[in-house]
């Protein structure tokens, strides 16, 4: 019988991809409630494609999600771009119903809230999903390594990073991804949230995990263990594969996709570390991770901030560099929320503090 999945953030670019593997297996997976939020149109046209329920702020308001539909569910795709749907979460987590989790912030930020439901959270993650199959969550482990292609300004010169336009940030060589996503990307932001996202997930110190650099995005993951033994996850640079394993765990879907290259080849790549003089982004996971929960929520708060206030030419990469060490550093004293409604009105604060900043400015 087909599982019953409920997509969070359908109309995104992993809810598509999600939505893909759906349609290439029809047998075994069938939408029955999609949620989305600006583009209401796609989200009707799906709605109308899998004869299922939609959701939309932007088309019932202020209106409750459809828990009927959602409990009814036997698996989440999370895939917004937004934590707004975390209480939702939680919800279906505590039905005993597994997540496929591909929003990063909500593990950044809430990980407290949700760990005791560790156990069915499936990350969707390329990086994570690329650990935890070949072996983050085993006993053994000395360290891994979260590889990164290196973004859109892994060429240019300090100089001209600073100066680099939105069309530069946005243009990835590998990945076809989000906009904010993107951007985070171009300044290792997203390595430095992909450090506390695995020591979250996987239980590890932030001296177990560092972030390397392979230019072509064929390698996703590597983790070394006690013994000296290294297991390293290869594959095309595809969210389809991630996804598709989050699905049918512990099964693997026949994708067809094409391997990255032959065996005989595999010792061709280049691992790389990452210039932190010119990418000093990419230390603040473990900045945050030394300082504590609330420190590590704030920087994720002050990231989605800083993307704004790069689109509209408020702050230059620098300036946002400044802005993220501050949220850091501000909030290092702060109690963590002991409940998702603390957690909300918590967050509701720090956009409010740090959009006063930046009017300031």
């Amino acid at each position: 019988m087909a599982l019953k999945v409920a997509v969070i953030g359908a109309t995104g670019s992993v809810g598509k991809q999600t939505l893909e593997v759906i349609d290439r297996f029809p047998d075994k997976f069938v939408p029955t409630l999609l949620v989305g939020g600006k583009n209401v149109e796609l989200l009707q046209i799906l709605g109308k494609k899998y004869g299922c329920s939609v959701f939309s702020p932007w088309l019932h308001g202020p209106a409750e999600l459809p828990l009927d539909k959602l409990e009814s569910s036997d698996i989440m795709v999370y895939a917004a771009s937004t934590v707004d749907y975390l209480n939702y979460m939680s919800h279906f987590l505590g039905l005993g119903k597994p997540v496929c989790l591909s929003t990063k912030e909500i593990i950044v930020e809430a990980w407290p809230l949700i760990e005791s439901f560790s156990g069915l959270i499936r990350p969707v993650d390329s990086e994570h999903s690329a650990l935890w199959r070949i072996g983050a969550k085993e006993p053994g482990v000395k360290s891994i390594y979260v590889v990164g292609s290196g973004g859109s300004l892994r060429d240019r010169k300090r100089e001209e990073i600073e100066n680099a336009t939105l069309d530069q940030v946005l243009s990835h060589p590998v990945w076809n991804m989000g906009p904010k996503v993107t951007f985070d990307s171009a300044f290792l932001i997203n390595k430095s949230m992909e450090v506390i996202e695995a020591s979250h997930l996987f239980n590890l110190r932030g001296e177990q995990i560092s972030i390397v650099i392979e230019r072509t995005g064929s390698i996703h993951a590597l983790v070394d263990f006690v013994d000296g033994s290294r297991n390293v996850f290869f594959s095309k640079p595809t969210m389809l594969i991630p996804i598709a394993y989050a699905l049918s765990y512990p099964s693997i879907l026949p994708l067809d996709e094409e391997t990255v290259r032959q065996p005989g080849d595999a010792l061709g790549y280049r691992l790389d570390k990452p210039d932190f003089d010119r990418f000093p982004w990419g230390k603040l996971g473990h900045y945050a991770l030394e300082l504590g929960y609330t420190s590590r929520m704030a920087f994720s708060v002050a990231d989605e901030i800083a993307f704004e206030c790069f689109k509209d030419k408020i702050m230059k990469p620098s300036d946002i560099y400044d802005f993220l060490v501050k949220a850091i550093e501000d909030y290092r004293a702060i109690s963590y929320p002991e409940s998702i409604t603390e957690y909300f009105s918590l967050r509701h604060d720090m956009i409010e503090k740090m959009w006063k900043e930046v009017r300031a400015i």
